[in-house]
């Protein structure tokens, strides 16, 4: 049997840097980006992505379904709290739809493969306040 000698040794590859780095990374921050402390994690992914104008986006509408997730959840706390915990559960349903949401943009960040994710019913929502959320991060 004869064998086939290993090719020669080529150039090591630099440090951190793999063939495809920058596309990896562009899939990584657009997980992150919904995936990290919500909406903190994406605000962090809104300035480190600033120079891809898709993570850039997807940063932006994970920012602002969040934070608009978190101001109602604030709201119905405040609420339950001035009825005296008559409405205990609406913060805790609120949460359980936060989780939901939290979920399926997870999901669809790791399909979209680093590009801009299309997030059913709240994206035309948010679509509006996306650039100004962008523009956040120059």
């Amino acid at each position: 049997m004869s064998q086939i000698p290993p090719p020669p040794p080529g150039q090591p590859t630099p440090m951190g840097a793999a063939p495809g780095g920058s596309a990896s990374n562009k899939n990584l921050y657009t997980i992150l980006a919904w995936a990290l402390f919500p909406p903190i994690g994406s605000l962090i992914f809104l300035f480190v992505g600033k120079d891809d104008p898709d993570v850039k986006n997807n940063a932006a509408q994970a920012t602002v379904i969040h934070g608009a997730a978190l101001v109602i959840y604030i709201i119905l706390w405040v609420l339950a709290t001035v009825t005296a915990g008559i409405l205990f559960f609406l913060p805790l349903l609120w949460w359980v739809v936060w989780f939901i949401i939290w979920v399926v943009g997870l999901i669809l960040a790791l399909q979209a493969g680093g590009r801009r994710v299309s997030f059913p019913v709240l994206g035309p929502m948010v679509a509006s306040y996306v650039p100004a959320v962008e523009g956040w991060a120059k």
